[in-house]
């Protein structure tokens, strides 16, 4: 059985040579800000080396990097790590919607060999309006031209994703992180999983597909996190194995578990038969970004 990892991120400290973005915080709103806050202590770097180090211990056979928003809009640590090692890593990049060349953007995007996706964010009120007054679109129309898959990390905003779904048929949608708030650096929902009606109203769209991505974050023991089990069968259930991805996320929520434990908890669990686990862990991923480490 291949395990792809469908999200990690990898980032060196701040330097000259590739600083993070100064406007990070503005830009995006305090949950990044937070993000960035939590970064600069030292404990969240993660050099491409590590990540693969990492994966190594654990039995991850590849991941899919999801460029940091450190970066701005500066996709090449990411691009450059996957071009080392392209049977161990592809990309998730983010391209700014309001650049007047934008569909250039995408389509030379698409014709890297290493760029699989890309994402955008709906964290707040802000970015909310945005989407619904149509700034996203000529970026959507583009990554729909060109068949790319589109991740959405959208908290609180799950709605608007039923939106998107409908006004860009067909554009593959990835809803990261089950589409919920998650600590460390969003403050989860009371209770946690009080969203998850909304996530699974999303399953009648099938151009829609869910990240199982740092969902140990959300759960309220510790390893193996028995308790997240009714609502991962109730997400298999909605949208069907094939259209559900594993994803650990370890390098945002490596202060709440470890790497090892964020795979085993689905890998060694008998809540799934070998061959749920086969597409849970790698299968879905491979179809939905045509990608085949």
């Amino acid at each position: 059985m291949k395990i792809i990892d469908s999200q990690v991120h990898i980032l060196d400290r701040d330097h000259p040579g590739r600083p993070w973005d100064s406007n990070l915080g503005s830009a995006l709103g305090s949950g990044i800000a937070a993000a960035l806050k939590y970064s600069s202590t030292g404990a969240a770097i993660t050099t491409d080396a590590r990540m693969l180090r990492a994966m190594d211990q654990v039995g991850v056979d590849a991941a899919l990097l999801v460029s940091t928003s450190h970066y701005g809009w500066d996709n090449s640590y990411s691009l450059e790590a996957a071009q080392k090692a392209p049977n161990r890593f592809a990309v998730i990049g983010r391209i700014d919607a309001a650049c007047p060349d934008v569909e250039e953007r995408v389509a030379i995007w698409e014709s890297n060999p290493v760029a699989v996706g890309l994402r955008i964010f709906i964290l707040s009120d802000v970015h909310r309006d945005q989407f619904m007054g149509g700034h996203f679109d000529r970026l959507l129309r583009a990554a729909q031209n060109q068949s790319i898959p589109m991740t959405v990390y959208p908290p609180g905003y799950l709605s608007t994703i039923a939106i998107a779904a409908e006004r860009f048929p067909k554009l593959q949608w990835v809803v990261d992180h089950v589409g919920i708030a998650q600590p460390p650096v969003l403050m989860p929902d009371v209770p946690r999983f009080k969203r998850l009606p909304e996530l699974l109203a999303l399953a009648r769209f099938p151009n829609v597909v869910v990240k199982l991505s740092a969902v140990p974050a959300l759960s309220a023991e510790r390893f193996p996190f028995s308790d997240l089990w009714p609502f991962i069968h109730s997400i298999v259930d909605a949208y069907g194995i094939e259209r559900v991805m594993w994803g650990s996320d370890w390098t945002r929520v490596a202060t709440l578990l470890s790497y090892e434990e964020g795979l085993r908890y689905v890998r060694d669990s008998s809540e799934l038969s070998l061959d749920e686990k086969t597409q849970l862990l790698g299968g879905t991923l491979s179809r939905v970004f045509g990608w085949h480490p």
